[in-house]
């Protein structure tokens, strides 16, 4: 298994620490011993940035110095966030988000405050959208407050760029990786970030990044899918990414200009089948893939506008355009056009009043199909006769949002910040007559506009107990439509006829919790329950209101509770340990019966622990290890002795280790990093989800990645 290779690899890491530099700061937790943490960290997902004491939710934030440690052990965004954030799922380990969730609700991310998410058909790439070289940082805001309102999501992912710099300088990086069973496929990066200001003090950002990975393989060695379901996946993908940044400073004002263009390709090679010795995907190399290769297209302009002193107080002005393209491997595709516009004022009443109101408009357009044979006649043997279609399962359906929002807070003394908020969720979504397709034949429906509104609240009060730590708790309101598949399997014949059965999700969400930041520890404890009414889920459950399932989906009240634990303590200035842990759990109600029932694995997580620890060497290297574990989970009983229903196999927990090591000199940075250091043979939870279904044909489990070696250089001029 090539032990001495990774041997090599380890004492490498360890020796390359003992000689060598820098720059090993945590995130949330900056390596910065003296200073008062509530108060430095900055939350801008909102129109304007404000102090975490200000904010009475939970909030993460993944720094640019993270980002740089963890790239060397992840390989996309879901999986640096699945290792730092508590409260999210496990990596999923494909293209597809599918089946992660934060605190039992999915994730709005957006880019510098541009929404990628397919909300109206759930694509599952949210998280297959950007490059980390383009990152400066992560923001991760659980909850709704009026004025970036998320719906039921359990947590808003805002991804922020890397910024211009003050002096014209270059940032050159390039990296190999590949599996300690297989060095001899390799797969390759690289990124190459212009940024600075020119002497009419326009600021510029532009980085231009790119990878070939290589193929997937497990712990055993033994060569894995490209692309484990028919979601997409890592093996064998093609990834590039280009972002422009523009601003101009000033002496009141700023403009800036934003572009983007994402693009990644699963290149796959061989069909997949199953063992039937083991259950678990393989490739067939002996059948050569002849389908769609799974991929993702993003582009998204947007522009922003800010004036300090528009008539006493602060402007924001932003508007953007964004196009999202979902393939899968059955050619289906997802195409969704956004465009949106959004104007917040901030009024300063006095030293400890202020107040931010304005309105967001959006619209986004929507549709998913592909090509289809067509039932349109038989032949004299009674045949039936096929013709090849275009046929949508989501047709060309059209949203339309309008939201004014008001936001206040009110300092009361020098230890209590009070906040309320209204929202007038607002939206309308337009869908046009199409056809249902089922089995070769094809139905009319007819469209209608659906309309939905609701006013919403959210409160909050953040309280200093000490000068080092603050009490804070809130309630907030969320109002959403679900994802828009129904639509494809309805069973009435017109839109109108089924609009009570797509129903507007709302959320009241109670969170409380405690900060606590000093000269050596930081930390937090958050505890947080959802009462959500009309939420859509995939569910099978025995108990399940089972009529009123449509395209495997059920609407149905739930409730979903749970806690977050943080901590960062300096044991001395140059050696730091840390840690997370989390759990989630939930149930739902049957309408008619009012029998409860355990939330599946769709949506819950279970128990999910970090902890690592960061060592600086000397001057020149550092040393992190970290270990990321997620437990059992076994809540709804066999349907039979056959096996479980959909979703809800029991879940076999696992524990992976990875070992990062850097090393700064002159001429640049050398970051080694080892994944699954300790070689773990596991299945990703996605994978285990249908594992002892009752129907063996969707047993399709697959296996989690083996120990990798990624080595990556850095220099800036």
């Amino acid at each position: 298994m090539n032990l001495s290779i990774v041997n090599l690899a380890v004492t490498t890491a360890l020796t390359t620490a003992l000689i060598a530099n820098p720059a090993f700061a945590q995130s949330s937790q900056q390596t910065s011993q003296a200073s008062d943490k509530i108060e430095r960290i900055i939350v801008t997902a909102s129109p304007f940035e404000q102090r975490l004491s200000d904010t009475a939710n939970s909030v993460f934030i993944v720094s640019e110095q993270d980002l740089g440690l963890q790239k060397a052990v992840a390989r996309n965004l879901s999986e640096i966030i699945s290792n730092l954030v508590p409260g999210f799922s496990p990596s999923t380990e494909t293209m597809s988000t599918f089946g992660q969730n934060f605190r039992g609700g999915k994730a709005i991310v957006m880019i510098d405050g541009v929404i990628l998410s397919t909300t109206l058909r759930a694509g599952g790439r949210d998280l297959e959208s950007i490059s980390v070289d383009a990152m400066e940082r992560i923001e991760a805001i659980k909850g709704a407050s009026a004025m970036y309102g998320n719906g039921e999501a359990g947590a808003i992912i805002n991804v922020i760029t890397k910024s211009a710099t003050a002096e014209v300088e270059m940032t050159t990086t390039i990296g190999a990786e590949a599996f300690a069973s297989e060095l001899s496929d390799t797969g390759y990066s690289f990124s190459q970030t212009i940024s600075g200001t020119s002497e009419s003090d326009v600021g510029f950002m532009l980085n231009l990044a790119g990878k070939d990975r290589g193929n997937l393989y497990d712990a055993d060695g033994d060569r894995l899918p490209g692309a484990p379901n028919s979601q997409g996946g890592m093996g064998d993908a093609d990834e590039y990414d280009i972002i422009l940044k523009l601003d101009k400073e000033m002496a009141d004002s700023r403009v800036a200009f934003l572009g983007h263009h994402y693009k990644i390709v699963n290149n796959l090679q061989f069909k997949r089948n199953v063992n039937e010795d083991n259950g678990l995907v393989e490739i067939d190399e002996t059948s050569a893939y002849e389908g769609a290769n799974p991929e993702t297209k993003l582009t998204s302009f947007q522009v922003t506008y800010q004036h300090d002193d528009f008539y006493g107080q602060q402007l924001s002005l932003s508007a953007y355009k964004s196009d999202v393209d979902v393939g899968y491997e059955s050619a289906s595709e997802i195409v969704s056009e956004r465009s949106g516009f959004k104007a917040a004022l901030q009024w300063r009443i006095t030293d400890e009043q202020r107040l931010v109101y304005g309105f967001e408009y959006g619209r986004d357009n929507t549709e998913q199909g592909r090509m289809r044979d067509v039932i349109i006649g038989q032949d004299d043997t009674g045949e039936n006769l096929t013709e090849s279609q275009y046929i949508c399962s989501v047709c060309d359906l059209t949203e339309t949002k309008l939201s004014p929002f008001a936001q206040y807070w009110h300092q009361l003394g020098d230890d209590l910040t009070l906040q309320v908020g209204l929202r007038y969720e607002n939206f309308e979504i337009e869908v046009p007559n199409y056809n249902r397709f089922k089995r070769g034949v094809i139905t009319p429906k007819q469209g209608d506009t659906l309309k939905y509104d609701k006013p919403l609240v959210n409160l909050g009060a953040v309280y200093s107990v000490t000068g080092t730590s603050e009490i804070f708790a809130s309630f907030s309101q969320g109002y959403s439509h679900g994802d828009m598949r129904m639509l494809r399997d309805m069973p009435v014949d017109s839109v109108a006829e089924f609009a009570d059965e797509i129903p507007a999700t709302q959320t009241n969400y109670f969170e409380t919790g405690l900060r606590f930041g000093d000269h050596n520890l930081q930390a937090s404890v958050a505890v947080f329950y959802s009462d959500i009414s009309d939420s859509y889920g995939y569910d099978y459950n025995v108990k399940a209101e089972i009529d009123k399932r449509v395209a495997a989906v059920i609407v149905a009240d739930e409730e979903i509770w749970g806690y977050e634990i943080t901590a960062d303590y300096f044991v001395t200035s140059d050696f730091k340990l840390g840690g997370t842990l989390s759990q989630s759990e939930g149930k739902r109600t049957n309408g008619s019966t009012g029998e409860e029932y355990w939330l599946n694995d769709t949506k819950i997580t279970p128990v999910k622990a970090s902890i690592y620890a960061n060592y600086q060497v000397n001057d020149i290297a550092a040393l992190r290890l970290q270990a990321n574990y997620v437990g059992d989970r076994e809540k709804n009983a066999p349907e039979g002795p056959e096996g479980y229903s959909f979703y809800e196999s029991p879940y076999d927990g696992y524990t992976l280790v990875d070992l990062i090591s850097t090393f700064d000199a002159d001429f640049g940075r050398i970051t080694l990093g080892i994944d699954n250091l300790l070689n773990e043979d596991y299945q990703p939870l996605v994978s285990q989800m249908n594992k002892e279904v009752i129907w063996e044909t969707y047993r399709n489990q697959f296996s989690g990645y083996g120990r990798r070696i990624a080595l990556e250089y850095s220099v800036t001029y």
